[in-house]
C-alpha cells in the first residue's frame, strides 16, 4: 500500500466515520465538498447531484443563489478546486480560483446562479481542474 493510497483510505474512512457519529460536525461544507466530489467524479447522476447542491445551497428557496448563498457557494467551490488543482500539481492562490470560478460560474455576472447555470457549467469546471 502506497502512501497516496493510504491518504485517500483514511481520509474517505475519517468523513464516512465523522458523518456518521457526528452529524453535525462541518454543517452544509462537508455536504458541499462531497457533493462537489461527486459531480467532479464519473457519474451518471451528475444533474440529480447538482439538483442536491442547489437545494442544499438555496436556504431561501428563491430558485437563485444570491447574497450569502452566492458567497457560500464559491467559498466551498474554490477549496474544492484548489485542492484538486493542488493534487494536480498546480499552486494557484485562493482569489485567482475565485475569480475564475465566477466568471464560469456566473457568466452574466449579475451575482446570481440559477440553476441553469450551475449545470450548464460546473461540471466542466470541476473537471478543468483535474
Amino acid at each position: 500500500i502506497n502512501a497516496e493510497y493510504m491518504g485517500h483510505f483514511l481520509s474517505v474512512y475519517f468523513f464516512s466515520f465523522t458523518s456518521d457519529h457526528f452529524p453535525n460536525m462541518g454543517g452544509s461544507g462537508s455536504k458541499a465538498g462531497g457533493l462537489l466530489k461527486a459531480i467532479d467524479g464519473d457519474n451518471k447522476n451528475t444533474d440529480k447531484e447538482i439538483d442536491k447542491l442547489f437545494a442544499m445551497l438555496d436556504t431561501d428557496k428563491s430558485g437563485e443563489l444570491t447574497g450569502k448563498e452566492y458567497d457560500t457557494f464559491f467559498e466551498h467551490a474554490t477549496k474544492y478546486m484548489l485542492a484538486d488543482l493542488k493534487k494536480a500539481g498546480h499552486d494557484y492562490d485562493e482569489k485567482t480560483i475565485s475569480d475564475w470560478l465566477k466568471v464560469w460560474i456566473d457568466p452574466n455576472h449579475d451575482g446570481k446562479i440559477t440553476k441553469a447555470e450551475l449545470k450548464a457549467n460546473l461540471k466542466a469546471v470541476l473537471d478543468a481542474g483535474e
